[in-house]
Parts: structure tokens; sequence; C-alpha cells
């Protein structure tokens, strides 16, 4: 094992996921639990404290930093949460370096889940060597950060990369933000299992996108039916979606991330119709399947720490090419 080693959380609406990361971005440990977010913010906090102080005590080496990515708008020089996530009630105003520094005893760095999912892309995964680059996460919500010169794009008030809050269908579905017709509410991991049962009607309902990815691949009669109809319905609005972002930002390629990219069926065709909507506009769009996985979020987080740890070298942890934290 490593001598050094670093402490990576990813918070996220339905999961809480902590890793043990060395400085080659290998998961040593691995320690997950529900969210538990309807229970408030003060109950996370305690889950997060609870899981990542267990892996403190198992990492059997000097764990020197800890990085988090969490969902909302974060002043990642401050670590404190400008504005919460929809998925996360309480989640506003709260201070996770100061709250975590005292658990841990460690210097403890805070970005956007989005943000420190990249930051992994970037460093061991797909987007290993690009400068310029979109990241997409889908899950319970819609993430995405964006990387422009090797350096990730923050914007003036914390905001950037927040793509799933912009407005897919105007005037649309009520949003947990405020607004309406947000892309979230239609490209989402949630989004799809709700179109799927949405075509089914009756009957018994889809629990998640793998029992509906599974019914359009193994089941029959109505409900292969229903589960391809709301995957179609699904792939045609996020070909949409990605096909806005690259003409708004003309990255060299969009990263796909979350835990549906390892799902079959659905990747092919949403490729296909992006690309024929480029075709149509004499522009084009590279798609990238997210390398990390669900692990994407706990090696950024790591990584995160590493970048910021006092008296980093990046010939000692690696090429920090692509993703300066300031």
């Amino acid at each position: 094992m490593s001598a050094v080693v670093y402490l990576g959380i990813d918070v996220g609406g339905t999961g809480i996921k902590a890793a043990i990361v060395d400085e080659r971005g290998n998961i040593l440990r691995h320690a997950e639990t529900p969210t538990g977010a309807s229970e408030g913010a003060a109950r996370v906090l305690e889950r997060i404290r609870r899981l990542g102080r267990g892996l403190i005590e198992q990492a059997g080496a000097q764990v020197v930093a800890c990085g988090v990515g969490a969902p909302g708008r974060i002043d990642h020089r401050r670590g404190h949460v400008i504005f919460g996530s929809g998925n996360l009630p309480g989640w506003t105003g709260v201070d996770l370096r100061a709250e975590l520094h005292r658990a841990f005893g460690l210097p403890v760095l805070v970005d956007n889940d989005a943000n420190a999912a990249a930051l992994g892309e970037a460093w061991v995964g797909a987007a290993r060597g690009a400068s310029d680059f979109l990241l997409v996460t889908l899950g319970t919500g819609v993430g995405g950060a964006l990387t422009v010169n090797g350096r990730l794009w923050r914007g003036a008030r914390y905001g950037a990369g927040e793509v799933g809050h912009m407005a897919l269908y105007p005037g649309g579905e009520p949003c947990p933000c405020g607004g309406v017709g947000c892309a979230e509410r239609y490209v989402s991991a949630k989004a799809l299992t709700r179109r799927a049962n949405e075509e089914l009607g009756s009957g018994k309902p889809f629990r998640g996108i793998r029992e509906v990815i599974s019914a359009v691949e193994q089941a029959s009669g109505p409900r292969r039916a229903a589960a391809l109809r709301g995957v179609e319905r699904w792939t045609a609005d996020l070909a949409l979606f990605l096909l806005n972002l690259q003409m708004a930002f003309d990255p060299q390629m969009i990263v796909v991330g979350g835990g549906i990219v390892n799902l079959g069926y659905w990747w092919d065709r949403m490729v296909q119709a992006a690309s024929q909507a480029c075709r149509a506009r004499s522009t084009s769009i590279r798609l990238k399947r997210a390398q990390l996985g669900p692990d994407a979020g706990v090696v950024g987080a790591a990584r995160l720490a590493m970048l910021y740890r006092p008296g980093y070298s990046p010939a000692a942890g690696g090429s920090a090419r692509s993703t300066s934290p300031s």
C-alpha cells in the first residue's frame, strides 16, 4: 500500500461513497451508504463523518487530505455550499470544509460533485490528455463540469457547468430548483424510469433504470413495448440536450458519466440520434462513456485533495496538466 493516501468522498442524492485512493488513482478501500436525504442535512453530515472515519481507521497508511464532491453550487475556496441541490433538502449554507475538518482532523477540500468527477476522468479516465472537454453526469439529477485549457471553469459565481438546470423545455415540468422545464427533469437516469412508467400505465412499475433496460433487452409484450418507448423518448431528449451543449461550448469531447452508461442498448441509439442532428447543422460531436463509472466522484475528490495539498509535486503524483484547481 502507498505510504501516502487520500480520502475521497462523493455525496449524491441517493448514496454517499467514500474511498481511500493512492497517488496513482487506485482505489485501495471503498465504502458507501444511502444518503437519507429526506432526513435533513444534519443526518447526511453524520453519515459522511461515520463513513470517512471508518475508512481512515482502515487505511493502513497515512491519510494526508480529504476531498469532497458535493451537489449544488460550491465555493471551492471556502468549502461552503452557496446553493444546495433540490435533491438534498437543507444543504444550502452548509460549511462542509469546517464540519469535516473537525471530524477527520485533516485538510479538507470541497467542490461541486461534477467538477470532482471531471478531475477523476481527466486524471485516469476517459478525458485523460484532453484540454477542453465537458463532463455530463446522469444520476438522480444531471451535473456538468467544463474544463478549458486544462483548467476547471467554475464561473464568476461558481455556477459554471450547472447544465442540468438549463431549460430544455420552456414552460415544462416543475423542477425542485424552482425552475420549470429543466433538462434534469427529462434526461436524468431517474427521468428514464419515470418515462418508462408513464408509457407502461398500469401494471407493476419499473423500479429503476436497470429494470427498464432489462425489459427492453429481455422482456416481451406490453412491458417491453413500454420500456422501449420510454427509452426512445429519453434518448431523443438526451441527444437534443447534448447537441445544445456542443453548439454552446464546442468542446473536444463530451464525456457522459453515471452508472447508466454501463447499461446496454440506449447508448448507440443516443449517439446515432446526436450525430444525425449534428450533421443537419454542419457540426460534429464526439461522445465518450466515462471510464471510471460510479468511482469517478471519489477518485476525483481524492485528486482534488491531492492538487491542493501543500507541497504537492506533480512529478510525485502524476500529471496535473488537465485540471488545475485554481
